[in-house]
């Protein structure tokens, strides 16, 4: 069933509106078009034959706090 394009819609993963123009596009999904595309997009890594030598991504600390065990 297509839903209407003044019906609310919710994306099941990261709670956000769906707005109506993406409905147009995506009209059976439950997902927001940018975890749709990410969703695409891990699919088509996990299902590579290719595996990645180095990280694509690299997590750093927004506020690193370093003590010093020597500060008083």
């Amino acid at each position: 069933m297509k839903p209407k394009a003044t019906q609310l819609s919710f994306c099941s993963r990261c709670g956000d509106e769906i707005p109506p123009d993406e409905l147009q596009f995506l009209p059976n999904t439950s997902l927001c078009a940018f975890c749709y595309n990410t969703q695409l997009e891990c699919r088509d890594i996990h299902n590579s034959s290719t595996k990645i030598s180095q990280p694509v991504l690299t997590l750093v600390p927004q506020n690193p706090k370093v003590q010093d065990s020597n500060a008083a």
